[in-house]
């Protein structure tokens, strides 16, 4: 063998070890990137499992993401959790965080009309009670908090949820409840 024929041999064999090596990398890349939509995609989506549900405004409602915890208690009247802590929330979809209100006293309350205090962020949604406001002891009731942010109102949200007791006796006092949540894609 000449030399020039041993070096066009040298030269084949690197590309041929060349192509199998990009190969190998493109094979590589594509595993990982179907891995990576069968698994749920970003992490934006993996905490979005949509309910089938769309609200007024035609977004899709998610599962509530985040957690709650604490309990708030003011008067024989007990809100759990106390707080919830979304965490990030995407745009354009619905949340519905609750909280289970119990009358702990031994006299009857009523629930009043609950109202938003906006501490960061904007534009809260609709509160809702899905059972009774006015509670016997030891009964329960739900209240909902449905959030939905668009581009625009991205970002921190800090909301604290004022409800009102009433008491049979005539006095007042107000329960504390509150939620929080970073919006965005």
């Amino acid at each position: 063998m000449t030399n020039t024929t041993t070096r066009r041999a040298e030269r084949r064999r690197d590309h041929r070890n060349h192509w199998i090596l990009g190969l190998s990398a493109l094979t590589v890349v594509a595993a990982l990137t179907v891995f990576a939509l069968t698994s749920g995609g970003s992490s934006a989506d993996t905490a979005s499992t949509r309910t089938g549900e769309t609200n007024s405004m035609g977004m899709p409602i998610i599962a509530t993401p985040g957690a709650g915890s604490g309990v708030a208690e003011v008067d024989g009247v007990k809100g759990t959790p106390s707080q919830w802590a979304l965490g990030r929330v995407g745009l354009n979809v619905a949340v519905r965080p609750n909280w289970r209100l119990q009358n702990t006293g031994t006299h009857a309350i009523t629930l009043g009309t609950p109202h938003v205090q906006i501490n960061e962020g904007c534009c809260p949604g609709a509160l809702t009670y899905t059972g009774p406001t006015i509670l016997q002891p030891d009964q329960t009731t739900e209240l909902t908090f449905e959030l939905s942010m668009h581009p625009g109102m991205d970002g921190a949200h800090d909301m604290t949820l004022h409800v009102p007791v009433q008491y049979a006796d005539g006095t007042a006092s107000v329960l504390d409840l509150a939620v929080t949540g970073d919006f965005r894609d």
